[in-house]
């Protein structure tokens, strides 16, 4: 099996520091960390032009949040394509939207290796059950994209605002 490909998007170097000693430590799965992001726009644009199989995020970072991103993902991909998402953050508070974003888990920091490794292999039992579906290509690498626009839609006190990428 081919290591599954990650993005970690946090604000905070030390916790993309962490969260990457914590990958590159669990055997199995086997994890690649692909790129590190410290906004939801720089993610979002990596995104654009690189597949990854698991994205870990945090909720709380300036600009995109992690939830504001997480949605930009699911409005730009069609169902059952592109990376899963698994939250990691400071808060529990927002698990349920995190769900209703149809992450696959939320972990609060400090993240315990053994819940990351969980995690993950919760992503590639996932991840396996995709391609089968797809066929031979990854899940990552299938045609995924609903145009993907230089722009992301966030809702703002009930008004939706659509804010260019390059301006966030």
């Amino acid at each position: 099996m081919t290591a599954l490909r990650v993005l970690i998007v946090d604000d905070e170097p030390l916790a993309r520091l962490r969260l990457r000693g914590l990958v590159d430590a669990i055997q199995a799965p086997r994890c690649e960390v692909v790129a590190e992001a410290a906004t939801g726009a720089q993610a979002l644009a990596w995104l654009r032009d690189q597949p990854c199989d698991i994205v870990l995020l945090d909720v709380q970072m300036p600009g995109v949040d992690g939830l504001q991103m997480a949605d930009a993902l699911a409005q730009r991909l069609q169902p059952g394509t592109g990376p899963l998402v698994i939250f990691v953050t400071a808060h529990a508070m927002h698990a349920l939207r995190a769900f209703e974003l149809e992450a696959l888990d939320y972990l609060t920091k400090p993240v315990r290796r053994e819940r990351l490794q969980a995690a993950l292999a919760r992503a590639a039992q996932r991840l396996s059950e995709r391609a089968a579906v797809l066929g031979p290509q990854t899940a990552a690498e299938a045609p995924a994209s609903r145009e993907y626009a230089d722009f992301i839609n966030i809702t703002d006190r009930g008004r939706l605002l659509r804010v260019p990428l390059a301006e966030v």
